[in-house]
């Protein structure tokens, strides 16, 4: 399928927008013959962008020529090789090292480890040199290069990438030469005449790319069958390679062998314990899926978990269930890997995020290098490092991964009707709804794919209350409304001058003063409007007069709304739900952020017509110490235990502004009883279209759940004589010796 480009981010990705341009008859795929079917496809392409078409603007109402180009493809790893003709498989699996993949044949696991990241350090740093803590080889060899196009079709000019005749991979007896590609064919694309100069020609996954380096973590961290990266066969490849003895098996009596534990292995109480914080955590509505339908406590594994459920677990939910897990020294890459794929996949990339996550990436892959066997290293783990390159040539991911083109895909299978012709039946199906799409254009007055509102539509509310305040809600309300509005700023300015002016500030306190203010400005703002002539308050205004006397008794209350595309319920709506949606926080300027839980939501109208939806909230106090500190890796956890206030006294500031809020969820682990750890959320839908100017107070995606505090090199370098590959506080495994 063909996807447009020249769209705003908005409508790019869309499903309205894709074409369908080739259905290939199955039941198997093409492979590398799949340049056959390609062809009337590029023939179009070349006309597209030698010849153009003829396309009436409508805007300024003339017929011009549309040239278009073909940027990229999109596709999973297998499909990588089938489309670009370098093979991803064997020895030379890697497109972006080519002929310099470092890949190493594993013996017993009969598979290939693609380790070597330390060739990305710096020339001259230490861990090159330390042989016996890495795979028994010291590294001199600088990172690899990608070869020019012209090196490239020199390449591919080869014979032996051309002659597909003999498959076998045999050599000619005495020949000593050594392919230093991997080439199969010479890619139809080629045929484009600006393809070979395209920088980036092919896109690598990150959907399917995280989904395998969660696999790997997961399955290894809690040994899941057939998932696991550490075995018998794995420690008896660290045997044949002479690395790690402390983990080497050992063969016991009455024909068993027992496996040391590794510095990564979990004991069952471990496991229950992170499997149980993935479970019982709750998320915001149209987050993620329930991942805690993947989690079975009594076999302590996870199954079933789609794409984009390890993208939440890999990005959120695991770097806070490892904490206390494991020891630091394994925890940390772990965390700093996460928050890599959080920078990766940002909606918004600058350029110096991009060379920072560029520099510490070789270090994450070193240090998981030095704790898990060589068999962990997939290909799929190695094309990690070569991620940030592609994000700097291509731009954000969200329009270069799978995650839509799955999504389409899908949804075309429920087209097949006949299932002894599911090729025709995808293409009527395709055709229909094409032709309905192009109508729903024009047809303004009927809700279409174009004009269906969000999941979250702004001012969505649900079953609406009118209530009467109290005399301490009415306040609290009106003061924080006062305090928190511009219009009223010259009043609170001359107030707070007269407080200066009529007590000894050497006995007052700025604290005290700023507490008569708050106390006492309602009041004095009400007496200063009244005791005006009518002259002079019309010189105020209508909507300062009015909002002097305070707002109406009557109030409405929601028990939930939505804001700026984001859903907010309070917490007690909430008893009972999959879902979490009542976490709030606010950021004070030169101040903390505040974190609060949703219980009430008001909407307070003056006598001049002006509304003011307010939150209520339980905040906690954010004195360090108290209801608020950051542990060792840089999570935020908050306690509720601890309130800065109970919100029942007439001096209480429970409230806030809806439009001053973000929203957040918390995480509980009953290994921290009454912490909950606070986790940041964006809504979705929502696009920074660069007309405001970008500052370093500005919260980036990537920037929101920065966990890890480990920013310098020095910091994550441990000492030849601290590496230690096993673990002393649990038994090992017996197996029955193969």
């Amino acid at each position: 399928m063909l996807v447009p480009y020249n769209l705003p981010p908005w409508m790019c990705m869309k499903r309205s927008t894709f074409m369908l341009s080739l259905i290939i008859p199955g039941p198997s795929s093409p492979s590398m013959n799949i340049d056959v079917y390609l062809e009337p496809l590029i023939s179009e392409l070349k006309e597209l962008w030698e010849i153009g078409a003829p396309t009436y603007d409508v805007c300024s109402r003339e017929i011009f020529t549309m040239r278009a180009a073909l940027m990229w493809t999109i596709n999973d790893f297998p499909a990588y090789g089938d489309l670009s003709g370098w093979s991803t498989k064997g020895r030379l699996a890697c497109p972006c090292c080519m002929g310099n993949t470092r890949s190493r044949w594993l013996k017993h696991g009969k598979k290939i480890s693609y380790m070597g990241h330390r060739r990305f350090l710096p020339i001259n740093h230490k861990w090159r040199m330390m042989a016996r803590t890495f795979d028994g080889t010291r590294e001199i060899n600088p990172p690899p290069t990608m070869p020019t196009p012209d090196e490239i079709l020199e390449q591919l000019d080869d014979e032996r990438c051309n002659d597909r005749t003999n498959r076998k991979r045999n050599r000619v007896v005495g020949s000593t030469t050594v392919k230093e590609h991997s080439w199969k064919k010479r890619s139809i694309f080629f045929s484009l005449p600006y393809w070979k100069d395209n920088l980036l020609r092919h896109n690598l996954d990150v959907m399917h790319i995280e989904k395998n380096v969660v696999d790997n973590i997961v399955g290894t961290l809690l040994n899941i069958v057939k998932k696991s990266k550490d075995g018998i066969q794995a420690r008896l490849d660290l045997q044949e390679m002479g690395l790690r003895p402390q983990l080497h098996p050992v063969i016991t009596a009455a024909n068993k062998t027992y496996l040391p534990p590794a510095i990564f292995t979990m004991s069952n109480k471990e496991k229950e314990d992170l499997l149980k914080v993935i479970k019982n955590v709750k998320v915001p509505d149209g987050y993620s899926s329930n991942v805690s339908c993947c989690i079975k406590l009594e076999h302590r594994t996870i199954v079933g978990m789609k794409s984009h459920d390890s993208h939440i677990l890999m990005q959120q939910l695991l770097p806070i269930a490892l904490r206390g897990s494991l020891p630091k020294k394994v925890i940390e890459p772990l965390i700093e890997l996460s928050g890599f794929f959080r920078g990766i996949c940002s909606k918004t990339m600058r350029l110096e995020d991009l060379d920072r996550l560029e520099s510490r990436i070789p270090y994450i892959l070193c240090q998981l290098e030095m704790i898990f066997p060589p068999s962990f290293f997939t290909v799929m783990v190695h094309l990690v490092i070569h991620l940030v390159a592609e994000c700097k040539l291509g731009g954000p991911v969200h329009y270069r991964w799978m995650y839509p083109v799955e999504r389409y895909l899908h949804r075309l299978k429920f087209h097949v009707r006949n299932k002894t012709a599911p090729e025709g039946s995808i293409a009527e199906g395709y055709l229909l709804e094409e032709l309905l799409t192009f109508c729903s254009r024009y047809l303004e007055s009927a809700q279409t794919v174009f004009n269906r509102p969000s999941r979250n539509p702004d001012d969505s509310k649900g079953k609406v209350l009118d209530v009467r305040l109290d005399f301490t809600v009415w306040t609290q309300a009106h003061r924080y409304i006062l305090f928190n509005s511009d219009d009223f700023t010259p009043f609170r300015m001359m107030h707070l001058e007269i407080l200066r002016n009529t007590i000894d500030e050497r006995h007052v306190s700025n604290e005290e003063l700023q507490k008569r203010h708050q106390d006492q400005f309602c009041n004095w703002f009400q007496d200063y409007v009244m005791k005006m002539d009518d002259n002079e308050r019309s010189e105020l205004g209508h909507k300062v007069v009015m909002h002097s006397k305070g707002p109406l008794q009557v109030a409405k209350e929601f028990k939930r709304i939505v804001i700026n595309g984001t859903k907010y319920r309070t917490r007690n709506y909430e008893n009972g739900k999959k879902t979490q949606n009542c976490g709030v926080s606010v950021c004070i300027e030169d101040g903390p952020a505040w974190y609060g839980q949703l219980t009430r939501i008001i909407e307070i109208m003056y006598y001049d017509g002006s509304r003011y939806v307010l939150f209520k909230c339980d905040w906690a106090d954010v004195t360090r110490g108290k209801g608020f500190k950051e542990d060792e890796f840089g999570f935020s956890l908050v306690n509720f235990s601890h309130l800065v206030h109970t919100g029942n006294r007439i001096t209480d500031d429970p409230f806030v502004l809806s439009s001053q809020v973000s929203q957040v969820y918390y995480v509980a682990d009953e290994r921290c009883p009454n912490w909950v750890v606070v986790v940041k959320t964006k809504p979705r839908d929502v696009y920074d279209t660069g007309e405001e100017e970008v500052t370093d107070d500005d919260d980036d995606e990537y920037l929101v759940n920065e966990y890890c505090n480990t920013s310098n090199d020095e910091a994550i370098e441990p000492a030849i004589d601290d590496v230690v590959w096993t673990r002393n506080d649990i038994d090992g495994l017996t197996i029955e010796t193969p």
